[in-house]
């Protein structure tokens, strides 16, 4: 089934398809109500710029908190969505909704630092994950709501937020996507894919095509052709961010998408997957006039992704059994957001590092992936970003 729609065509199908299952949320609290937040507890300020609930901390817990009249009864999913100044200096994000004014009966929620990325981060929270102190329930009146920020022991860092939306949906997506471009990604993956008339992405190195162990070009001509993505992995596959010379990163990525669209694999040549998962601020700039770049972030991406250039991904870790990773498609699919699976070598027996996927596990991933085709598409990473208008 090889590649035929017109981009511009695709573009229009895929933005009414998303426009379809789109559901609109209702705001919990807009956070910009400077006369109803104040600040609770801690070192740090609550203040308001730009119309905007920022909360400071400056080495210890910080709380911001007000008081508030409604009901989260019967709901499936809170949006959260903020923005960090210093995301490294960021220890633990907290959500509280309490009812009771002296925090005795709530729900709390915790977003940890392995989840925090640079700039714009956003959430969705299945209201099942909430965690329940005393006798907090969605089902009685929640009368009081508080944030708590944390930075690190002699650190300052600020997170700055956007309205808490309830029940925001819409239809989620899984992607498969394979790193380095290793030949069992078309022995096993591809050919086991295509049974289904699975799409996928293959994030490639140049350097290595038709070398030994790696995939050869006729091999990519007809993965490609199938429509599936390939994208940039570099030319060379440095890590990025310790490279001295910001021409060099520069260079890395345009060479490698400067191959693969001189092969005829222009599709997902500006998607850029980070070698190692590595970036920083340079690496960053250099991104601004591509697509989309991708991190190793274990998280579910949501819709659209709040930065193009820190999209997550989650690894599948040899040691994960399917049912781990299966798990990721229920959260999907439950949140209308987006799975996307990082593989590398997909092999027979026993994986034994990060870079191997035992083949029967796949194949059990790939399988329920497909069972779930009525309520979650399987789609390429640029199929994704079509739909996202991006």
């Amino acid at each position: 089934m090889a590649w035929s729609i017109s981009r511009n065509r695709k573009n229009i199908e895929s933005l009414a398809k998303l426009q379809r299952s789109f559901k609109k949320g209702q705001i919990v609290d807009p956070c910009s109500d400077s006369s109803a937040w104040y600040k609770a507890y801690g070192t740090g300020t609550v203040t308001f710029p730009d119309g905007k609930l920022r909360i400071l901390s400056a080495g210890t817990d910080v709380a911001a908190r007000r008081g508030c009249q409604f009901n989260l009864s019967g709901a499936k999913t809170l949006k959260i969505r903020f923005y960090l100044d210093n995301h490294t200096d960021m220890y633990d994000i907290q959500f509280y909704f309490s009812n009771d004014t002296t925090y005795t009966d709530y729900l709390t929620y915790s977003i940890r630092f392995w989840r925090l990325s640079a700039g714009w981060n956003e959430h969705i929270i299945d209201a099942n994950k909430l965690v329940v102190r005393g006798g907090g329930s969605l089902t009685r009146e929640i009368v009081s709501m508080q944030i708590r920020v944390l930075a690190y022991e002699g650190k300052t860092a600020s997170a700055t937020f956007d309205p808490i939306i309830r029940d925001e949906s819409q239809r989620g997506k899984v992607i498969f996507m394979f790193d380095d471009g290793w030949d069992s990604q078309y022995t096993e993956a591809f050919k086991y894919m295509s049974k289904y008339s699975m799409p996928g992405v293959i994030a490639v190195i140049p350097t290595r095509v038709g070398t030994p162990y790696y995939v050869t070009m006729a091999q990519l001509k007809e993965i490609y052709s199938y429509g599936w993505d390939l994208a940039n992995h570099t030319q060379n596959h440095l890590d990025l961010a310790t490279l001295s010379n910001p021409m060099i990163i520069e260079q890395e990525i345009l060479l490698g998408e400067a191959w693969l669209n001189a092969n005829g694999f222009s599709r997902a040549s500006n998607i850029v997957a980070y070698p190692f998962g590595s970036y920083d601020n340079r690496v960053l700039l250099a991104m601004q006039s591509r697509r989309a770049g991708r991190i190793v972030m274990d998280d579910t991406v949501t819709q659209p992704p709040p930065d193009k250039r820190l999209i997550k991904i989650q690894r599948a870790d040899y040691t994960a059994a399917p049912d781990k990773l299966i798990g990721f498609i229920d959260e999907a699919a439950n949140l209308g957001g987006v799975c996307l699976y990082l593989f590398h070598k997909i092999v027979s027996g026993a994986a034994v590092d990060n870079l191997e996927y035992n083949v029967d596990f796949f194949k059990q991933v790939v399988d329920y992936a497909y069972s779930r085709r009525a309520d979650i598409d399987t789609v390429t990473f640029s199929d994704w970003l079509d739909s996202c208008g991006l």
